[in-house]
């Protein structure tokens, strides 16, 4: 049935074509046969090329099974005939996911009627199941919508969405004309000074929107949306769907066999399955030459490709209040009321006074905020996103730096930089999505002015962290501040309560609504509270005004509204905007509550009480949240009680306290929460009572195994290369398997095992190896670590991470203040009991986290840490007071010579075999002489403390000789120069600091200066002087005093002894093997994937693992597996096949050998020669794919 639409003229406009089916088997014993008695089912009856065109709804009852369409099902039944039309049509499956159509009383449930589309109608705008209006049919009654003519998606099939900018960029001629188009459009318009009003403001904003966009579509391929296409159709799948379309017919006519018309039919299957598995193969192994960009963003678009298939179509909505959405209208206005709510409270605006911070803008400032911003963000509205806005920075930065600086001195946030485009995304392990609250809204704001509220968020975040204004347990949002951090605070905490014989009860709270309920007003008055410039809180003030957003449901545009609703999620100040609003709350409760510690990440709030008792517990927490809840009244912030948990944390069993933790309840805005009794999740790690997190391990492992499932399928013979699926093994496995691993590793075998195992699996997937291959050779050839060193270094990692934290950092508490600061606080008193434990090489007692860190640390330093480690401080960051050069080698050579003796002063570090350390400065006196300095340092330090110490002594000369005149200092080491732009915590920061105070006194006489690098060791006299220098006080001993060990030290030992790590435990495995096989196996040099063989095709690279480890298909590996009865080649027939005969003798390769000696000549390799051991271990190991 053909139905029309008419227009308002009452003219037939658009058909949409229903058909009904019920699908059944036709033929000889069945219902029916018609003129053709073989067995069929009905939907091969039918012509559907003839009958599916443009738009279509194919309704009707199917009697078939299918995971297609119903997850649930655990077989095919009747199914073929129909998952083969959606393919080849490509038609929608609108029917809800897990709806049943069909009531049943067994197990499992029945989805056999179907609603489907093609792609000219597109999905339905509703597909529901009526509950009101029962029928007697045994099937469910399904009510369905589609769009009408009046709400057709706003985007077309030919709708840009944005340009191949890299391929413009790629093309010079074609770059330098859109260059010259946009200098030409910017002649007659100068950039924006501080004469301009806020209306030229929001005009500049327009316009480089607008003249951007046209340079980019003159200029540049434009992206557009094209319907779904299959990129595997091609002219060997339309010939055998015409061959297969001609058989039916003629067998139909009884022309042919119903045997004749199979084969035909399993030929057009066959060609349609090789044509995609074609397709799939080539996009995997890709161009594999350059292992760039391009191979990278692919292997995570296959990736991507891996994840489960969601519904095109967005299900009808159920409010919070019950309330139904079923057209697109509707939920626009539904996902809208509940995403985007009014703000709570009164907003009234405040009067802020101009301020002076937009002077500080400079080119440096808005670099840094768009060049730290990804080019894979998806843009705004306005289509340009950064990877545009990178190119316009190189034909114009002054005019972007100018209009950044203008929005701050007017406090204006351009209008047209305040229309959000809302991209409708599904939370993750909903069960129920037809929820409104199972989604959320993601604002995909205007790249551009992304760029200014990156500006402003770090703005903001340095003037807090400066100022110390934040709670120091407020970890989300804030430079060096991760969700481990948070949960590794809470263990500490747990553990020193322990040791006191006290119990830990912790509160988890949840803001409700977060950012969307931030409330204007009192977000202004808490900037005025902390002191923020002018220019900021009026920039915020306007930021948070007049806010409109777009949604996009199901690729339809719906039109803009206004919103009044908190700070956008999705922009770079939002967090740090948060924060700041939720900043109070935690004062508030450790001010009024005794002993309660906070402990935050965004929105998610830890509340941690001791006590002797579960009574005192319950009553701190319940105090806690009281106070939470009565500040949250006072400054329009709701807590979720629905979502608040609560844990009790403790080692001690019994009857008794078991049944004291069920009863115990804590009361929490009239919800009263019970302790779990299992595990609890808070910032993704689960929390066990007894803190052993072996559910988190469990839980981890699991999530683990189900991605290494979904990884696997990209590893297959024709799939990634080696060097991309380690990748992605790494990223997408590894990375979920060891989440938290640094907060509960400490030798569990058991654990150890199981991490053990997956390292195996992942580096056979990487590789292609047997699974008879020993573990040895199998991981070291895949470039992965083994288990136990892989998780030491994650530990020793984080434990150096928080030796490098600023002392106000409550990470950095976590190890103990004797391992820290050293013998300094070793008086009575100064310590608590038991904090020198970590030094107690016997001491077999419970360790706290802080402990344990800090004994694994000071194992494999190869120095006494009794003198404490270097520390750093939170202090105002600023760049160099002078100039610093880095040119290209020769360029930098030549200027090195090229300067006046008596304005150069060289440096240089060195560090001898013994370990100790020096710095040395050389510098010619005016009447020619040479004079030399050197500062031993000892042990406990790098080359990289005594290149910044040779900078800081050379400041010092500079600053004692007293005129005025310029002074350069030399060096060749890059790590020191680049860390001398800057004095944020971190290695070195205490001379860089000094250096910073030098070269300021420097400049307020008059005197520039300047650091350059150099080449080293090029045969420029100051250079090798200095380097003597350095190498003459090396060997001298240090001066007295207390001996710190610096953390690029620590960094290098770290590194130091997981090398050793990884190599014991090789040498282990390679123990196992037998003398032959130690010695026919000859390892990378170092511990990573063959070069040649990362970028190889998969099929190849695995070949050549298999041959290199000696586990491959050739006669004697075979023999031995039982596989063939003897270990006789079938290339020549000689009687044993061996790796050194397949490479060498057999007759059957020699042209590919010959081939081979060719390369290795070319490559200027020796030809290998039969007085060599083992001359194949050479060729795998140098040329194996050559």
């Amino acid at each position: 049935m053909d139905v029309w639409e008419l227009n308002r003229a009452r003219e037939k406009t658009r058909r949409t074509r229903i058909i009904n089916c019920y699908d059944n088997w036709l033929g000889i014993g069945h219902c029916w046969h018609g003129g053709n008695e073989r067995q069929r089912r009905a939907l091969e009856d039918v012509q559907w090329d003839q009958v599916l065109e443009g738009r279509c709804l194919l309704v009707g009852d199917f009697n078939a099974h299918s995971p297609l369409w119903n997850p649930l099902a655990r077989a095919r039944v009747n199914a073929r005939p129909l998952e083969n039309l959606v393919d080849e049509a490509g038609l929608y499956i609108n029917n809800e996911l897990g709806v049943p159509t069909r009531p049943k009383r067994t197990p499992g449930i029945s989805i056999i009627d179907l609603a489907l589309t093609t792609v000219s109608m597109g999905p339905l705008e509703m597909w529901t199941v009526d509950q009101e209006h029962p029928t007697g049919s045994d099937h469910e009654l399904i009510i369905m919508e589609w769009t009408s003519l009046e709400r057709i998606s706003t985007i077309p099939s030919q709708y840009v969405t944005g340009w191949q900018i890299q391929t413009l960029q790629a093309n010079p001629q074609a770059l330098e004309e859109a260059k010259g188009d946009w200098q030409a459009r910017t002649e007659s318009r100068p950039c924006l000074g501080n004469s301009c009003s806020s209306e030229d403001l929001a005009g500049e904003a327009i316009w480089i929107q607008e003249a951007l966009t046209a340079v980019l579509n003159r200029h540049a391929k434009q992206l557009r949306v094209t319907p779904l296409s299959k990129r595997w159709w091609g002219t060997e799948i339309k010939e055998a769907r015409r061959t297969y379309s001609q058989a039916r017919r003629a067998w139909q006519g009884q022309e042919i066999s119903t045997t004749e018309l199979r084969e035909v039919r399993n030929s057009y299957y066959r060609a349609i399955r090789r044509a995609k598995r074609t397709c799939w193969e080539t996009f995997l192994e890709g161009a594999t030459d350059q292992p760039g960009l391009g191979d990278t963003a692919r292997c995570w678009r296959a990736l991507n490709y891996t994840k489960p298939r969601t519904m095109a179509t967005t299900p009808t909505l159920r409010g919070p209040q019950g309330q139904l959405a079923s057209s697109i209208d509707e939920k626009e206005a539904l996902i809208r009321e509940t995403a985007f709510p009014q703000t709570p409270g009164n907003s009234q605006e405040v009067e802020v006074p101009q301020g002076s911070w937009h002077g500080q803008v400079d080119e440096g400032i808005v670099k840094h905020a768009l060049f730290h911003q990804a080019v894979q963000k998806a843009p705004g509205i306005d289509r340009l996103n950064f990877r545009a806005l990178r190119l316009l920075w190189e034909w114009d930065s002054p005019r972007i730096v100018a209009l950044t600086r203008q929005c701050f001195r007017l406090g204006l946030h351009p209008p047209v930089w305040k229309v959000a485009k809302g991209i409708l995304l599904r939370k993750p392990n909903k069960p129920d999505y037809t929820a409104v609250k199972a989604y959320r809204v993601i604002s995909l704001l205007n790249c551009l002015g992304k760029v200014v509220e990156k500006v402003a968020a770090d703005a903001i975040a340095h003037h807090c962290e400066t100022m110390g204004v934040l709670h120091p347990g407020q970890m989300g949002g804030r430079k060096q501040r991760s969700a481990i951090d948070a949960v590794a605070c809470l263990i500490q905490n747990t553990h020193e309560a322990w040791k006191l014989q006290q119990l830990i009860g912790a509160l988890f709270l949840d803001v409700k609504g977060a950012f969307d309920h931030v409330n204007p007003s009192r977000l202004i008055a808490r900037l005025i509270e902390f002191n923020l410039d002018g220019d900021l809180i009026r920039w915020v003030q306007s930021f948070l005004t007049d806010r409109w957003v777009q949604l996009q449901i199901d690729n339809t545009q719906c039109p803009a509204h206004p919103i009044n609703s908190g700070v956008p999620q999705g922009s770079p100040v939002s967090p740090i905007l948060f924060i700041i609003y939720l900043s109070g709350v935690f004062d508030a409760i450790e001010r009024r509550v005794n002993g309660i510690q906070c402990l935050s990440f965004a929105d998610d709030i830890g509340l941690l009480a001791p006590g002797y008792s579960v009574r005192e517990v319950c009553k701190k927490l319940q105090e806690a949240a009281k106070v939470a809840i009565e500040w949250g009244h006072g400054n329009v912030v709701q807590f979720d009680a629905g979502k608040t948990e609560a844990v009790l944390l403790t080692r001690k069993r019994g009857r008794e306290l078991k049944d004291q933790i069920q009863r115990a309840q804590v009361e929490v805005d009239g919800h009263c929460v019970p302790f779990n009794l299992e595990a609890t999740r808070w910032l993704g790690v689960w929390l066990d009572s007894g803190l052993n997190l072996k559910a988190h391990y469990q839980t981890c492992m699991r999530k683990a195994r189900a991605a290494e499932n979904r990884v696997q399928r990209l590893c297959q013979s024709h799939g990634l290369a080696p060097g991309l699926a380690r990748q992605v093994q790494v990223a997408a496995v590894q990375s979920v398997a060891l989440y938290g691993a640094e907060l509960w590793w400490q030798g569990q075998k058991d654990r150890l095992v199981g991490i053990q195992l997956m390292i195996n699996r992942q580096a056979r997937a990487i590789t292609g190896m047997l699974k008879s291959t020993p573990v040895g050779p199998l991981v070291r050839e895949a470039g992965l670590a083994p288990a136990e060193a892989l998780l030491e270094a994650r530990q020793l990692k984080y434990t150096t991470r928080l030796l490098s934290l600023p002392e106000n950092h409550p990470a950095k508490e976590i190890l103990p203040v004797s391992f820290r600061e050293g013998d300094q606080h070793t008086q009575p008193g100064e310590q608590t009991p038991g904090n020198r434990q970590w030094a107690e090489r016997n001491n077999r007692g419970r360790w706290s986290l802080g402990q344990h860190l800090a004994r694994q640390l000071a194992n494999i330093l190869p120095v006494d840490p009794s003198g404490g480690f270097e520390s750093t401080t939170q202090t105002t960051s600023s760049q160099f007071p002078g100039q610093i050069e880095m040119l290209p080698g020769p360029e930098a050579l030549v200027a090195a010579q090229s300067l006046p003796p008596e304005l150069a002063i060289w440096s240089d570090g060195s560090r001898l075999e013994n370990g100790k350390s020096g710095a040395g400065i050389a510098w010619r006196e005016p009447g020619g002489t040479w004079k030399t300095r050197g500062f031993p340092l000892g042990k406990g330090y790098e080359v990289f403390d005594a290149e910044l110490l040779g900078v800081v002594r050379a400041l010092q000369l500079a600053e004692k000789v007293g005129d005025q005149s310029p002074v350069t200092i030399l060096l060749d080491s890059q790590a020191a120069i680049a860390r001398m732009r800057h004095t944020q915590p971190g290695p070195g920061q205490a001379l860089v600091i000094q250096a910073h105070a030098i070269a300021k006194r420097l400049h307020a006489r008059g005197c520039q200066t300047t650091i350059q690098w150099v080449p080293g060791h090029a045969g420029i006299e100051g250079n090798e002087r200095a380097d003597q220098a350095a190498k003459q006080a090396a060997s001298k001993p240090p001066g007295r005093g207390p001996r710190e060990i610096s953390l690029a030290f620590t960094c290098r030992a770290r590194t130091e002894a997981i090398i050793a790590q990884r190599q014991r435990w090789h040498n282990k495995e390679l123990g196992q093997r037998s003398q032959q096989g130690q010695r026919t196996y000859r390892p990378q040099r170092n511990w990573r994937l063959d070069p040649a063989a990362a970028i190889a095709p998969k099929h190849l690279a695995s070949r050549y693992f298999q041959l290199k480890s000696g586990h491959a298909a050739i006669g004697t590996y075979l023999h031995r597996i039982q596989v063939r009865e003897d270990a006789t080649c079938e290339g020549c027939g000689i009687s044993r096949e061996t790796i050194h005969h397949l490479l060498f003798e057999c007759r059957e390769w020699r042209h590919q050998r010959n081939r081979l000696y060719k390369d290795l000549e070319t490559d200027g390799v020796l030809r290998p020669t039969t007085a060599e051991e083992y001359p194949q271990g050479r060729l795998s190991t140098n040329h194996g794919l050559s």
